[in-house]
């Protein structure tokens, strides 16, 4: 694959602009969102949720802008509330890279409805290892393995339900990674 100055450029720099990047990662997650509303305004082929499922998607992120513009106009000047806007969506950069770590680098490839729940999931998400120190900063989430097949599970449990899992996987002949 051949690269343009530019491409060379940012290749280079890539190791060091991840973190920059990811510190306005919240903002990319706004423009999913709205990308996902807009696309699926106009989707015919509704699977779960139809009308009102959307309604509610469009009613919170209403919801949302009204209450935090509400927060960012109680700051007193523009300047003040941008530079909360910033700092409160920078501060959740450790989340956006974990997430970036355990998600992009697995195969999102779709094997069809032969590949079992427990199976895909172990194949598309990776834990992000670190720390107990420091797991705190993740809020459990860099257990994104057992998260994915127990969603709804306390992230205090995470850490516990992982060594289960584990354990699923090597009997089952799966990779945990």
């Amino acid at each position: 694959m051949s690269f343009d100055r530019v491409a060379k450029t940012f290749v280079a720099l890539q190791h060091n602009l991840f973190y920059i990047i990811m510190l306005f990662g919240r903002f990319n997650l706004y423009v999913n969102s709205y990308a996902f509303l807009i696309n699926s305004a106009f989707d015919t082929r509704r699977a779960k949720g139809g009308r009102w499922a959307w309604s509610l998607e469009l009613f919170g992120i209403f919801f949302f802008w009204s209450w935090f513009g509400r927060a960012l106009y109680g700051c007193g000047s523009w300047q003040t509330a941008l530079a909360y806007l910033l700092v409160s969506h920078a501060v959740t950069s450790p989340l956006h890279i974990q997430i970036v770590l355990s998600h992009f680098s697995m195969s999102t490839a779709d094997l069809g409805p032969t590949e079992s729940f427990p199976h895909r999931q172990l194949r598309t998400t990776t834990d992000v290892i670190c720390d107990d120190s420091i797991a705190f900063i993740h809020g459990g989430l860099h257990l994104q393995v057992t998260h994915h097949l127990f969603p709804r599970l306390p992230r205090h449990n995470l850490k516990r339900a992982s060594i289960l899992v584990k354990q699923f996987a090597q009997e089952q002949g799966l990779t945990y990674a």
